[in-house]
């Protein structure tokens, strides 16, 4: 790989645990002027966030590698200044019932739970149809 390569390659700079964090971390990026790729959109688009960010390591968010180090001061600097406001002083009103409910009905959320849900039978039939086949085999 060339340097020009090695300098557009992309790296993490972080994993989330959700995507509120990873966008959270990305605008604090590109509010330094720092190019970031976030890859939680393919996660969702396959039903996997919540617990398949977990299962997968988290969201990648991801910067060039010549950036790297200042995307990580950037990072540190705003940990000092996210841990400085008195979070609750901060008023942010009543809590919305409606947007709740949305998030925990829909056609596209109960397929995404279908989708997790048949993933992991799959897992499980393929891990113990993997080990019948090797104990038949040693037999």
């Amino acid at each position: 790989m060339n340097s020009s390569q090695e300098n557009t390659r992309l790296v993490t700079v972080h994993l989330a645990t959700s995507d509120f964090e990873a966008q959270t971390v990305a605008a604090i990026l590109r509010d330094r002027e720092i190019d970031v790729a976030v890859f939680s959109a393919a996660i969702q688009a396959f039903g996997l966030d919540g617990t398949g960010n977990r299962m997968l390591g988290g969201i990648p968010v991801q910067v060039r590698a010549e950036d790297l180090e200042r995307a990580k001061a950037a990072l540190r600097s705003n940990k000092f200044l996210a841990d400085s406001v008195d979070w609750d002083s901060v008023d942010v009103g009543e809590e919305d019932e409606g947007a709740k409910q949305l998030g925990k009905s829909g056609a596209l959320n109960t397929f995404g739970r279908l989708m997790v849900g048949g993933g992991r039978v799959a897992a499980v039939t393929i891990l113990i149809l993997s080990v019948a086949t090797w104990i038949a085999r040693c037999s």
